[in-house]
């Protein structure tokens, strides 16, 4: 098989990866479409108010919940990328795929963090949907979909004013990238529960890395690094913002990168512990 990208295998690789996890798939529409309906119906039954008018609010932070939930959940399937090749069976079918190495990877990175990411939005469509009708039943006088929370422009914690709402919005989806790209790198590098040894593995290296940040800090002095960001007092937050969502964006294509050269190297036979 030539390892260059093909686009007719891609797609029929893709549609086989849909089709193999259609019952897993199903399963988590159903399961997180009732999940969805539950945390929206609890917070608009409970929180909501018809004295009080807070309809629209208690909404909003049921879809904010819902929203956490979503990158969370959007987080652990980026760590599955090898979720069809944990045993040595699966293992052997995915090597014999009649399809290059980067087709596979492409596959595999799209329903792990595409499809299943927009299966998880149509889920809390879904859900808002019938929310809406049951809140309709009960005689609500105050019934909003919320949907706008899922949107990057109601951010108001990131300044998104209308001027810098393109700048903003790439910021927002550098670090979704970036994020993704981490889990996505770790689940193809631990064995097993890859998406706990991410986390771990996060939570450990930034530990070290402010502790060694802290000590540098101490060994430079304050009045150094006071002269140091003094240099760039003249930049705007917009040059800011700028800056750190291009670093970013090569950080997540570093991490895809190096999760694909990982991926080429899958053999038969695990490691005990990792998958190089």
């Amino acid at each position: 098989m030539k390892q260059t990208f093909d686009f007719r295998r891609f797609w029929q690789t893709l549609k086989w990866t849909v089709l193999t996890e259609k019952k897993s798939i199903l399963t988590a529409f159903v399961a997180f479409t009732v999940a969805f309906l539950a945390i929206q119906l609890f917070s608009c039954f409970t929180i909501f108010d018809l004295k009080r008018g807070l309809g629209s609010e208690a909404t909003y932070v049921g879809m904010a919940v819902c929203s956490l939930l979503i990158g969370f959940m959007g987080a652990y399937y980026a760590s599955g990328v090898l979720g069809n090749a944990r045993n040595s069976r699966q293992r052997v079918t995915a090597l014999m795929l009649p399809a290059s190495n980067l087709e596979k990877f492409a596959a595999r990175l799209v329903y792990c963090c595409i499809v299943m990411l927009l299966l998880l939005y149509v889920a809390v469509f879904a859900a808002t949907c019938l929310r809406m009708l049951l809140e309709l039943i009960a005689g609500h006088d105050d019934i909003t979909a919320g949907l706008s929370v899922f949107s990057a422009g109601d951010l108001k914690i990131m300044d998104m004013d209308d001027d810098g709402l393109g700048r903003s919005t790439f910021l927002y989806l550098a670090v979704s990238w970036w994020s993704t790209s981490i889990f996505v790198l770790g689940g193809l590098f631990f064995r097993t529960r890859p998406f706990v040894w991410t986390n771990v593995t996060m939570f450990v290296g930034s530990l070290v890395l402010f502790t060694l940040l802290f000590y540098i800090g101490i060994l430079i002095g304050e009045d150094r690094i006071k002269n140091f960001f003094m240099n760039f007092k003249d930049m705007t937050f917009d040059t800011f913002r700028l800056i750190v969502s291009l670093i970013l964006t090569a950080f997540t294509v570093f991490n895809v990168w190096l999760s694909y050269w990982l991926y080429k190297r899958l053999e038969v036979v695990q490691h005990k512990w990792f998958n190089v």
